[in-house]
């Protein structure tokens, strides 16, 4: 018995990556699993729904049940790139629950599908060792890295999503490179600056909650409030930015 596991994220790239599923798959044995941080997007909502109901696939839900603000509290520290411990708890624990639901109801192979690129070596590296590691306990669990084995960009995906599935992309990648929970805390200072521009609530929270937990999120003691003073020595650019409006297909 068989599962194949889409890490449905409300992104581009994951939601080409469940196509990509049932291209390769039977239907019955998709899953398309979502982790709720009860901080995403609005119109990442939007999209996460608007796809299942063209994949003709039900979303399932396993999420811990709290925000990032009480994951946040119960460590009593903000999160940042060098302990993204909101990750493990609002999506990693989780899904690695749901693996563990599966082996415990008979399934023996599972197959986990995530959208990371070619420029995410580490993360690939580190959920391949994470899927031997399950696989070692109670069933086989391989992990697929579709984007990475087809040579798909994040463009394509973004195309396939709004001319092949007729699915607007989220709001989110107007100004972010991709489409996590708004004020991601590994997103770096530039991404930082436009969570000012686009979300400045969000950036308000964090920043208060920097002087509150007596942290900052960045390296080198540099915090929001001192990015808000400074801004950017340089300039940097998107490295995986999309094109968003009409394509081929003219949508």
């Amino acid at each position: 018995m068989r599962k194949v596991v889409v890490g449905f994220s409300g992104g581009i790239t994951s939601a080409w990556c469940a196509g990509w599923a049932l291209r390769n798959f039977p239907k019955e044995e998709i899953v398309l699993l979502f982790h709720d941080t009860k901080a995403e997007d609005a119109d990442t909502y939007r999209f996460l729904h608007e796809m299942a109901a063209r994949l003709e696939l039900p979303i399932t839900e396993r999420s811990d049940g709290r925000s990032l603000d009480e994951v946040f509290e119960d460590h009593n520290a903000i999160a940042s790139d060098r302990m993204a411990f909101c990750s493990e708890d609002l999506k990693q624990i989780p899904g690695t629950k749901y693996i563990e639901e599966l082996g415990s109801a008979g399934f023996d192979e599972i197959v986990r599908v995530v959208g990371f690129s070619a420029m995410e070596v580490a993360r690939v590296q580190r959920y391949a060792a994470a899927c031997m590691k399950l696989s070692g306990l109670f069933c086989t669990v391989t992990a697929r890295f579709p984007l990475i084995e087809e040579s798909v960009t994040k463009q394509d995906c973004a195309d396939w999503c709004s001319c092949t599935m007729g699915v607007p992309v989220p709001a989110m990648y107007t100004w972010s490179d991709h489409a996590n929970c708004v004020g991601c805390v590994r997103g770096g200072k530039a991404y930082w600056l436009a969570v000012k521009e686009n979300a400045p609530e969000v950036f308000e929270h964090r920043k208060a909650q920097e002087k509150q937990f007596g942290h900052q999120m960045f390296r080198h003691y540099v915090s929001l409030e001192d990015l808000e003073k400074s801004g950017l020595k340089r300039e940097v650019n998107r490295k995986e930015s999309i094109a968003i409006g009409p394509c081929e297909c003219g949508a």
